[in-house]
Protein backbone atom coordinates (compact mmCIF):
# COMPACT_ATOMS: atom_id res chain seq x y z
CA UNK A 1 0.00 0.00 0.00
CA UNK A 2 1.43 3.49 -0.77
CA UNK A 3 2.97 5.53 1.63
CA UNK A 4 2.07 8.81 -0.54
CA UNK A 5 -2.40 7.39 -0.11
CA UNK A 6 -3.51 9.61 2.99
CA UNK A 7 -5.99 6.19 3.70
CA UNK A 8 -2.52 3.91 3.77
CA UNK A 9 -0.06 2.86 6.46
CA UNK A 10 2.84 5.23 6.87
CA UNK A 11 1.31 8.14 4.91
CA UNK A 12 1.03 10.05 8.47
CA UNK A 13 4.13 12.12 8.98
CA UNK A 14 2.41 13.37 12.19
CA UNK A 15 2.50 10.16 13.73
CA UNK A 16 5.82 9.31 11.95
CA UNK A 17 7.65 12.39 13.93
CA UNK A 18 5.72 12.16 17.14
CA UNK A 19 6.84 7.98 17.35
CA UNK A 20 10.64 8.82 16.59
CA UNK A 21 10.73 11.89 18.88
CA UNK A 22 9.41 9.62 21.87
CA UNK A 23 11.87 6.83 21.19
CA UNK A 24 14.98 9.64 20.67
CA UNK A 25 13.95 11.52 23.77
CA UNK A 26 13.66 8.60 26.06
CA UNK A 27 17.06 7.05 24.91
CA UNK A 28 16.12 3.76 25.90
CA UNK A 29 13.64 0.80 24.85
CA UNK A 30 9.96 1.85 25.22
CA UNK A 31 6.98 -1.19 25.09
CA UNK A 32 4.87 -0.79 22.36
CA UNK A 33 1.40 -0.66 24.75
CA UNK A 34 3.38 2.53 26.39
CA UNK A 35 3.67 4.44 22.98
CA UNK A 36 0.15 3.67 22.26
CA UNK A 37 -0.76 5.33 25.35
CA UNK A 38 1.59 8.03 25.02
CA UNK A 39 0.83 9.03 21.79
CA UNK A 40 -3.05 8.37 21.17
CA UNK A 41 -5.34 11.72 20.47
CA UNK A 42 -6.42 13.12 23.62
CA UNK A 43 -9.72 14.18 22.02
CA UNK A 44 -10.11 10.25 21.33
CA UNK A 45 -9.00 8.29 24.38
CA UNK A 46 -10.67 5.43 23.30
CA UNK A 47 -10.84 5.85 19.73
CA UNK A 48 -10.78 1.97 18.02
CA UNK A 49 -10.01 3.98 14.58
CA UNK A 50 -7.19 6.05 16.27
CA UNK A 51 -5.49 3.10 18.05
CA UNK A 52 -6.16 1.27 14.30
CA UNK A 53 -4.38 4.36 12.27
CA UNK A 54 -1.40 4.74 15.16
CA UNK A 55 -0.68 1.14 15.16
CA UNK A 56 -0.56 0.75 11.16
CA UNK A 57 1.58 3.71 10.96
CA UNK A 58 3.67 1.60 13.33
CA UNK A 59 3.75 -1.23 11.93
CA UNK A 60 4.81 0.59 8.34
CA UNK A 61 8.08 1.72 9.51
CA UNK A 62 8.65 -1.40 11.56
CA UNK A 63 8.58 -3.02 8.77
CA UNK A 64 10.81 -0.85 7.23
CA UNK A 65 13.33 -0.88 9.63
CA UNK A 66 13.40 2.64 10.57
CA UNK A 67 12.87 0.88 14.40
CA UNK A 68 13.22 -2.34 16.09
CA UNK A 69 10.81 -4.62 17.96
CA UNK A 70 12.07 -7.87 19.29
CA UNK A 71 9.26 -10.48 20.28
CA UNK A 72 7.94 -8.92 23.36
CA UNK A 73 7.02 -6.08 21.66
CA UNK A 74 9.51 -3.74 22.68
CA UNK A 75 10.87 -1.03 20.43
CA UNK A 76 13.97 1.18 20.16
CA UNK A 77 15.97 3.20 17.84
CA UNK A 78 18.37 0.96 15.46
CA UNK A 79 22.39 2.12 16.58
CA UNK A 80 23.31 5.59 15.48
CA UNK A 81 20.05 6.89 14.73
CA UNK A 82 20.64 9.72 16.78
CA UNK A 83 23.28 10.52 14.30
CA UNK A 84 21.08 11.76 11.69
CA UNK A 85 17.93 13.64 11.38
CA UNK A 86 14.74 11.59 11.02
CA UNK A 87 14.34 12.83 7.01
CA UNK A 88 17.63 11.50 6.34
CA UNK A 89 17.26 8.55 8.13
CA UNK A 90 13.49 7.74 6.27
CA UNK A 91 15.16 8.63 2.93
CA UNK A 92 18.32 6.03 2.84
CA UNK A 93 16.44 3.58 4.36
CA UNK A 94 13.55 3.85 2.03
CA UNK A 95 15.90 4.04 -1.00
CA UNK A 96 17.77 1.28 0.23
CA UNK A 97 14.60 -1.04 1.04
CA UNK A 98 13.73 -0.14 -2.64
CA UNK A 99 16.98 -0.47 -4.66
CA UNK A 100 16.82 -4.64 -3.61
CA UNK A 101 14.16 -4.81 -5.70
CA UNK A 102 14.21 -5.84 -9.64
CA UNK A 103 12.99 -2.80 -11.99
CA UNK A 104 9.88 -3.83 -12.10
CA UNK A 105 9.19 -3.29 -8.34
CA UNK A 106 10.64 0.22 -9.02
CA UNK A 107 8.23 0.44 -12.19
CA UNK A 108 5.05 -0.65 -10.94
CA UNK A 109 5.73 -1.26 -6.85
CA UNK A 110 2.95 0.25 -4.89
CA UNK A 111 4.58 0.78 -1.44
CA UNK A 112 6.86 3.47 -1.75
CA UNK A 113 7.67 3.15 -5.32
CA UNK A 114 5.06 5.92 -5.97
CA UNK A 115 7.00 8.25 -4.21
CA UNK A 116 9.85 7.43 -6.23
CA UNK A 117 8.41 7.20 -9.47
CA UNK A 118 6.49 10.68 -8.69
CA UNK A 119 9.40 12.54 -7.37
CA UNK A 120 11.74 11.05 -10.01
CA UNK A 121 9.44 12.69 -12.93
CA UNK A 122 9.26 16.32 -10.70
CA UNK A 123 13.03 16.07 -11.04
CA UNK A 124 13.60 15.41 -14.43
CA UNK A 125 11.58 18.56 -15.50
CA UNK A 126 12.47 22.04 -15.71
CA UNK A 127 9.47 23.83 -15.43
CA UNK A 128 9.06 23.54 -11.46
CA UNK A 129 12.63 24.28 -10.85
CA UNK A 130 13.98 28.23 -9.67
CA UNK A 131 14.81 27.97 -13.39
CA UNK A 132 11.32 26.98 -14.92
CA UNK A 133 9.63 29.93 -12.84
CA UNK A 134 7.04 27.63 -11.61
CA UNK A 135 5.41 25.68 -8.80
CA UNK A 136 3.84 23.12 -8.33
CA UNK A 137 0.82 22.29 -5.48
CA UNK A 138 -2.19 20.26 -4.94
CA UNK A 139 -4.33 22.14 -7.66
CA UNK A 140 -1.29 21.48 -10.32
CA UNK A 141 1.11 18.07 -9.12
CA UNK A 142 -2.12 15.87 -10.86
CA UNK A 143 -0.78 17.21 -14.25
CA UNK A 144 2.86 17.86 -13.17
CA UNK A 145 3.49 13.72 -13.17
CA UNK A 146 0.69 11.45 -14.57
CA UNK A 147 0.73 13.70 -17.83
CA UNK A 148 4.34 12.35 -17.75
CA UNK A 149 3.64 9.20 -16.79
CA UNK A 150 1.06 7.97 -18.10
CA UNK A 151 -0.74 5.03 -16.20
CA UNK A 152 2.41 5.00 -13.40
CA UNK A 153 1.07 8.44 -11.88
CA UNK A 154 -0.40 9.43 -8.40
CA UNK A 155 -3.55 9.03 -7.26
CA UNK A 156 -5.48 12.20 -7.74
CA UNK A 157 -7.95 11.89 -5.40
CA UNK A 158 -5.96 10.85 -2.18
CA UNK A 159 -1.91 10.53 -2.88
CA UNK A 160 -1.37 14.44 -4.05
CA UNK A 161 -0.96 16.43 -0.81
CA UNK A 162 0.88 14.05 0.84
CA UNK A 163 3.48 13.15 -2.28
CA UNK A 164 3.94 16.95 -1.80
CA UNK A 165 4.12 16.62 2.30
CA UNK A 166 7.05 13.86 2.15
CA UNK A 167 8.94 15.87 -1.24
CA UNK A 168 9.23 18.46 1.45
CA UNK A 169 9.86 16.70 4.43
CA UNK A 170 12.43 14.49 2.62
CA UNK A 171 14.21 17.61 1.12
CA UNK A 172 13.52 17.48 -2.21
CA UNK A 173 10.81 20.19 -2.83
CA UNK A 174 11.00 24.33 -1.38
CA UNK A 175 7.84 26.13 -0.38
CA UNK A 176 7.42 28.74 -2.65
CA UNK A 177 4.25 31.61 -2.92
CA UNK A 178 1.48 28.43 -2.37
CA UNK A 179 3.22 25.47 -3.70
CA UNK A 180 6.61 24.31 -4.39
CA UNK A 181 9.66 24.43 -5.75
CA UNK A 182 11.79 21.30 -6.76
CA UNK A 183 14.98 21.76 -5.30
CA UNK A 184 16.96 18.59 -3.94
CA UNK A 185 19.53 20.45 -1.97
CA UNK A 186 18.47 19.44 1.65
CA UNK A 187 18.25 15.68 0.14
CA UNK A 188 21.82 15.87 -1.02
CA UNK A 189 23.54 17.41 1.76
CA UNK A 190 24.14 14.41 4.15
CA UNK A 191 25.73 12.44 1.43
CA UNK A 192 28.32 14.59 0.69
CA UNK A 193 30.88 13.18 2.98
CA UNK A 194 30.52 10.15 1.71
CA UNK A 195 30.79 10.71 -2.24
CA UNK A 196 34.06 12.38 -1.44
CA UNK A 197 35.37 9.69 0.30
CA UNK A 198 38.07 11.66 1.94
CA UNK A 199 38.78 13.24 -1.37
CA UNK A 200 39.44 16.62 -1.93
CA UNK A 201 37.68 16.99 -5.09
CA UNK A 202 35.99 15.32 -8.16
CA UNK A 203 35.45 15.76 -11.50
CA UNK A 204 32.18 16.76 -11.76
CA UNK A 205 30.83 13.55 -14.09
CA UNK A 206 32.06 11.47 -11.57
CA UNK A 207 30.38 13.64 -8.50
CA UNK A 208 26.91 13.35 -11.02
CA UNK A 209 27.57 9.85 -11.15
CA UNK A 210 27.90 9.07 -7.11
CA UNK A 211 25.48 11.68 -6.29
CA UNK A 212 23.27 9.18 -8.56
CA UNK A 213 24.27 6.48 -6.57
CA UNK A 214 23.42 7.09 -3.61
CA UNK A 215 19.63 9.11 -4.91
CA UNK A 216 18.83 7.18 -7.89
CA UNK A 217 15.77 9.82 -8.67
CA UNK A 218 18.40 11.96 -9.89
CA UNK A 219 20.81 12.84 -13.02
CA UNK A 220 21.80 9.31 -14.04
CA UNK A 221 20.48 7.35 -11.12
CA UNK A 222 18.86 3.97 -11.39
CA UNK A 223 15.27 4.80 -11.08
CA UNK A 224 16.02 8.01 -13.31
CA UNK A 225 17.41 5.87 -15.91
CA UNK A 226 14.42 3.39 -15.67
CA UNK A 227 11.80 5.92 -15.72
CA UNK A 228 13.02 8.03 -18.65
CA UNK A 229 11.85 5.97 -21.66
CA UNK A 230 8.13 5.76 -20.07
CA UNK A 231 8.32 9.68 -19.78
CA UNK A 232 6.25 11.32 -22.42
CA UNK A 233 5.97 14.86 -23.51
CA UNK A 234 9.47 16.25 -22.03
CA UNK A 235 12.52 17.87 -22.68
CA UNK A 236 14.99 15.49 -21.96
CA UNK A 237 18.90 16.96 -21.06
CA UNK A 238 21.86 16.97 -23.53
CA UNK A 239 24.48 14.64 -21.93
CA UNK A 240 26.80 17.26 -20.96
CA UNK A 241 24.00 19.24 -18.63
CA UNK A 242 22.80 18.76 -15.44
CA UNK A 243 19.22 19.10 -14.97
CA UNK A 244 17.68 22.56 -13.67
CA UNK A 245 16.51 20.87 -10.28
CA UNK A 246 20.40 19.04 -9.90
CA UNK A 247 21.63 22.47 -11.37
CA UNK A 248 20.01 24.61 -8.97
CA UNK A 249 20.68 22.63 -5.47
CA UNK A 250 24.95 22.79 -6.87
CA UNK A 251 24.49 26.32 -6.70
CA UNK A 252 22.57 26.48 -3.22
CA UNK A 253 25.17 24.28 -1.80
CA UNK A 254 28.15 26.49 -3.25
CA UNK A 255 26.43 29.59 -1.46
CA UNK A 256 26.47 27.47 1.51
CA UNK A 257 29.96 27.14 1.37
CA UNK A 258 29.91 23.43 1.48
CA UNK A 259 30.87 23.22 -2.63
CA UNK A 260 33.25 25.11 -4.78
CA UNK A 261 32.50 24.86 -8.63
CA UNK A 262 35.15 25.25 -11.09
CA UNK A 263 35.74 25.36 -14.88
CA UNK A 264 38.86 24.47 -16.07
CA UNK A 265 40.31 25.54 -19.39
CA UNK A 266 39.73 23.93 -22.58
CA UNK A 267 37.93 20.63 -20.51
CA UNK A 268 36.20 18.99 -22.80
CA UNK A 269 34.78 16.64 -20.24
CA UNK A 270 33.38 19.58 -18.39
CA UNK A 271 29.20 19.82 -18.00
CA UNK A 272 26.79 22.90 -18.25
CA UNK A 273 24.76 24.39 -15.17
CA UNK A 274 21.22 24.98 -16.24
CA UNK A 275 20.07 28.33 -14.90
CA UNK A 276 17.71 31.01 -15.05
CA UNK A 277 17.34 33.77 -17.83
CA UNK A 278 19.52 31.54 -20.25
CA UNK A 279 22.61 31.89 -18.18
CA UNK A 280 25.01 29.44 -18.80
CA UNK A 281 27.90 27.97 -16.49
CA UNK A 282 30.35 25.26 -17.35
CA UNK A 283 31.94 23.01 -14.61
CA UNK A 284 34.95 20.56 -14.86
CA UNK A 285 35.52 20.32 -10.70
CA UNK A 286 33.45 20.16 -7.67
CA UNK A 287 35.64 20.66 -4.74
CA UNK A 288 34.49 19.78 -1.03
CA UNK A 289 34.25 22.11 1.58
CA UNK A 290 33.49 20.48 4.62
CA UNK A 291 34.14 23.00 7.49
CA UNK A 292 31.54 25.20 6.72
CA UNK A 293 32.54 29.15 6.87
CA UNK A 294 30.85 30.88 9.53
Amino acid sequence: MSMVNNAHPGSSLILLNLIDRVLVRKGKPVARAELLDTLRPDLLPKSENGAKRFESNLDFWLEEGLWLQDSEGVILLPPQARDQSLASRVLELIIKNAVKGPDSVILDGTRNEPFFRAMTCLLAQRRYTFMGGDSVSSANAAEAVNSHLPGRGLNESNELSTFLAYGDFLGFLEPFGKGYLVDPTRAIEPYLERIFEGERALAVRIFVERLGDFLPLLDGGRYRRLLEPYMADWQTDASHEISAALSHALIRLESLFRLRLEKISDDSSSMRLLLPNGVQRSVSEIQYRNEVAV
